[in-house]
């Protein structure tokens, strides 16, 4: 770990494109991590039905379901 002055110096790193994000000291071990945010578990749910919806409906079914909410194609 490195102080500077009072102040102790961390990385910040993100596995997952910014969604998670972990700390840990400068030069410390990867077992040190400390996760400082996560994504929203509504977020997470909302995308995995989304996920489910587009493998199990056909996709013109998809795409008139976009125009009805009028957001396009």
């Amino acid at each position: 770990m490195i102080l500077i002055g009072n102040k102790m110096e961390y990385i910040f790193e993100s596995p997952d494109g910014g969604k998670t994000v972990t700390r840990r000291p400068f030069n410390g071990d990867i077992s040190e991590r400390v996760v400082i945010q996560h994504p929203k578990k509504e977020e997470v749910e909302i995308k995995q039905q989304a996920y489910r919806l587009l493998c199990d409906v056909d996709e013109r079914v998809i795409k008139m379901a976009a125009k009805i909410l009028d957001i396009g194609e």
